[in-house]
């Protein structure tokens, strides 16, 4: 791999002279403020090209130590040298080290040191193909048992592999965890097995959120049994693939994957696909959206087969990811693609490789807000490591070109210092934000923003890119959580590439109105997303139980690819009107009524109430250039009581007691057409 220095920090300085002169003058400005630099940390080792040096602390009652090194954690560990000091030097700067501190024959302790766990912390485990097959089967399943059903915890996991083949072991995937193969390209890492099941919940996948893998290939068939949150990108798999457990699930979202035999979604509800080539793909269920993809699809015409199949997509950069080769760390950005059918790596996958040294890497241990922000003042790209983050003031990322990315579900949690916002994303070019959760507190305006206001300022030969964010509003703990608004989009020329932005449904903290009871805790919000910049995109946007509506775009020229909500299950009619209290309910997807030109495609609401009325799932300017293609609206509730009196602009019809579902093919100029404008 040939590393290529793709940004540069100048930092100039300016000095000023100032001649001693005999007569009156102004006063000398104020010298300019240090520039700022990225946080230090002291360490018992340290690293450089030639290697690596170890200068440890003592242990007490030890006498001598006995060294060890292996290329790999568990890997063959070879006796190296028995010294009464604690200074060890070694040429491989990425190897494993066991220090065995001794007092005469007894062990006292022994530790392990490395690059990997100084750089990544606890929560990362790096696996090499010289490991032990049998130990690297007992840290997943270890981690599998903690996190499987673990849906509310606060542990973090990430699982990287290093270029080769580990037909052996068997990755399994609970909840907050993420798998990626260190490759440039997926075929550089090879699973035998991998599965993600519902097996903790009697086989209903609909809860299963919060994981991903990308980058790897698997040597036989996959389950991928999960529902929102999962990301699924860059994937190989040489056999075939099933969405379900036997059960519901609610998904879900694959990227720029290669399937080479046939994906069967069984019972999953909805489902995404972009960029990516499969044999065939059976069973449509509510709605399937396939943009860009090759591959036979599930027979029949809408609204009976409810598949919607775009041929490219119109502009794409895929999720920057880590590498690792022979010069080390680093993370691979790949290039712009526009207009783009099939996988981007099948050949030779185009970009560019960021050197690690340009990160500053985070660790949930020690690293706060204050110190991030002293990382991104001084030009650093952000790496953050699994783990929780609690911030008390908002992340400013204000120099362009700027990479922000998430391993192993990364969170950011609020707390209650900060009432404004844990990202705050400037209006500048290129910069890129993935990988990352972020989660409500007591209260704040707002999760995530980018661009502080609307300006006209064109982002469109260098666009800001998005991709697998998520954003919570309780559910997590007993707790009352509150956001105006989980992400804001005030920028132009913005690519969002899978989103879930949830108020929490079940679990703890739950309830629609604001409480002190002792015992009793609510989430109250008001929008999911609001976009106010023009020429967005959102490929797979999911949004849920928002109390007013749950995506408003305001924006000009915007478009949707596949969206996915439910209306709130908890409202107070009384409480829940619109318009001045003139219309029953707010939309779930909601266009501004100044927009002219705007275009969703494969939009589902769904009703799960029993009780209050939602008057349209959708509302919309009755304009030639707003153009809605295959929208519906769908009823969970069953003989409930309450409905969707209609899915856009007082037409489509009821989803009810008697009515499950309803299907628009085409909808344009303020009404339902027959074939496309």
């Amino acid at each position: 791999m040939k590393k290529q220095v793709v940004y540069a920090l100048a930092i100039v300085c300016v000095m000023c002279m100032f001649a001693t002169v005999l007569v009156a003058c102004d006063p000398p400005s104020p010298p300019n403020p240090p520039a700022p630099e990225a946080p230090t940390w002291e360490s018992q080792i340290s690293f450089s090209d030639n290697g690596i040096q170890l200068n440890l602390t003592p242990v007490e009652g030890a006498t001598t130590y006995d060294i060890y090194y292996s290329p790999s954690r568990f890997g063959e560990y070879a006796w190296q040298v028995t010294q009464e000091n604690l200074t060890f030097s070694h040429e491989d700067k990425y190897g494993y080290f066991r220090v065995d501190a001794m007092n005469g024959d007894q062990l006292v302790s022994s530790q392990l040191f490395s690059y990997d766990l100084e750089l990544f912390g606890p929560n990362t485990s790096v696996y090499s193909p010289t490991d032990f097959v049998e130990d690297v089967n007992d840290e997943i399943q270890q981690k599998f048992a903690m996190l499987e059903s673990a849906q509310f915890s606060s542990e973090r996991y990430a699982a990287l592999f290093k270029p080769g083949t580990y037909s052996g072991v068997r990755m399994q995937m609970g909840y907050y965890t993420t798998v990626s193969g260190l490759g440039v390209s997926p075929t550089e890492v090879t699973l035998g097995y991998f599965n993600v099941n519902a097996q903790w919940f009697n086989g209903n996948a609909t809860h299963n959120f919060w994981r991903g893998i990308e980058n790897v290939t698997v040597s036989g068939d996959v389950q991928w049994a999960v529902s929102q949150a999962t990301s699924f990108r860059r994937m190989n798999v040489l056999g075939n693939m099933r969405l379900d457990d036997g059960g519901w699930s609610s998904g879900g979202y694959i990227a720029d994957s290669k399937i080479r035999g046939s994906i069967n979604s069984g019972g999953q509800q909805q489902w995404f696909c972009r960029n990516t080539d499969f044999n065939k793909y059976q069973n449509a269920g509510w709605s399937r959206v396939f943009l860009g993809c090759n591959g036979t699809l599930p027979s029949g015409s809408w609204p009976n087969t409810r598949v919607t199949d775009i041929q490219a997509t119109p502009d794409i950069a895929e999720k920057p990811y880590i590498v690792f080769d022979s010069d080390g760390y680093g993370v691979f950005v790949p290039d712009v693609a526009t207009n783009r059918d099939g996988i981007s790596w099948e050949e030779q996958t185009e970009g560019y490789v960021v050197p690690l040294d340009d990160f500053y890497v985070a660790r949930s241990d020690r690293d706060t807000a204050e110190t991030l922000n002293m990382a991104l003042a001084c030009g650093k790209h952000l790496l953050f490591t699994p783990g929780v983050y609690k911030l008390d003031e908002a992340l400013r990322v204000e120099n362009a070109d700027t990479i922000v990315l998430g391993i192993g579900l990364a969170t950011l949690k609020i707390t209650d210092r900060n009432t404004d916002a844990l990202m705050i994303v400037s209006d500048v070019d290129g910069v890129s934000v993935s990988g990352l959760l972020f989660d409500a507190g007591t209260y704040s305006n707002a999760l995530m923003r980018v661009g502080d206001s609307k300006t006209g300022e064109s982002h469109a030969h260098n666009k800001i890119r998005l991709a697998d964010l998520y954003f919570r509003v309780g559910g997590a703990e007993r707790a009352n959580t509150s956001v105006d608004v989980c992400l804001e989009i005030n920028s132009n020329d913005v690519v969002c590439d899978h989103f879930w932005i949830w108020r929490g449904d079940h679990s703890h903290g739950v309830g629609w109105a604001p409480t002190t009871e002792e015992g009793r805790y609510s989430n109250v919000t008001k929008n999911g997303i609001v976009v106010n910049g023009d020429n967005v995109t959102c490929y797979a946007l999911m949004v849920e139980h928002f109390h007013q509506y749950q995506t408003v775009w305001n924006g000009e020229n915007g478009a949707t690819y596949f969206y996915q909500s439910e209306v709130p299950y908890d409202p107070i009619q009384a409480d829940w009107t619109s318009h001045d209290g003139k219309v029953l309910g707010y939309a779930s997807y909601k266009v501004g009524d100044n927009v002219t030109n705007h275009q969703a495609y494969g939009i589902g609401v769904y009703y799960f109430q029993s009780g209050c009325i939602l008057e349209n799932a959708i509302e919309a300017p009755s304009a030639p250039g707003v153009y809605f293609e295959h929208i519906f609206t769908q009823n969970l509730s069953g003989k409930k009581g309450g409905a969707i009196s209609n899915i856009i602009n007082g037409v489509g019809g009821p989803v009810d007691n008697d009515h499950g579902t309803q299907a628009i093919t085409y909808y344009y100029d303020g009404q339902i057409q027959q074939e496309r404008p």
